[in-house]
């Protein structure tokens, strides 16, 4: 599994060396950031512990620890160990780290990538949700598009509605698969999965 978290961290790295950003404000610190306020460039935060509720029109990417979001942004691209999302990402919202959780204050626009160890999502995706991790817990939440989840374990219960396909690898174990209202599921090989959630892959237009 840390194979997969890495190579969908050097994917979303890569996809946005390759993307193009007009402006940029860059904040670093080497311990504690609390960004505020409205912002209309992309804004780049690096530290140990990083809180934001900023209003960002562009790019809110943020490293480090302890990542807390709150505020509202156009694109969000988060890398850390414990992340949490309780904020608004209008479009997509890409993140790779350990413990992850979107709380069910947070509101996504379009797709959802995410590389993680733990991933818990208590909140609804509109469209798209594409994973590598270890754990997966999408009990009680709706899902727009398709979902592709390339995990040890995928957590569903009688609340889970997919309206579109679900993808899981051949190993997956789906616990309550039977319970979760889903269009269809399949299993499919490793590599196959891999190849479905690489954002390089899959984000057309940005």
């Amino acid at each position: 599994m840390k194979r997969i978290i890495s190579y969908l961290i050097v994917s979303l790295v890569m996809f946005f060396m390759v993307t193009k950003v007009n402006a940029v404000s860059i904040l670093e610190s080497g311990e504690a950031v609390n960004q505020k306020g409205e912002y209309d460039s992309s804004r780049f935060v690096f530290g140990n512990v990083v809180n934001s509720n900023a209003s960002v029109e562009g790019i809110s990417l943020a490293a480090g620890n302890e990542i807390g979001i709150k505020g509202k942004t156009s694109y969000g691209v988060y890398f850390g160990n414990v992340i949490n999302i309780d904020g608004n990402v209008e479009k997509d919202l890409f993140i790779a780290g350990n413990s992850i959780r979107l709380s069910d204050d947070a509101v996504i626009g379009r797709d959802v990538y995410i590389a993680g160890n733990n991933v818990i999502i208590n909140t609804d995706i509109p469209r798209d949700l594409r994973i590598g991790a270890n754990n997966v817990n999408l009990s009680g939440i709706s899902i727009g598009g398709d979902v592709y989840v390339f995990a040890d374990k995928v957590i569903l219960d009688e609340k889970t509605v997919i309206t579109g396909k679900l993808t899981v690898a051949e190993d997956s174990v789906v616990v309550g698969e039977d319970d979760a209202n889903i269009g269809s599921i399949k299993r499919e090989k490793d590599s196959s999965v891999k190849e479905n959630i690489n954002p390089i892959n899959n984000v057309v237009s940005f």
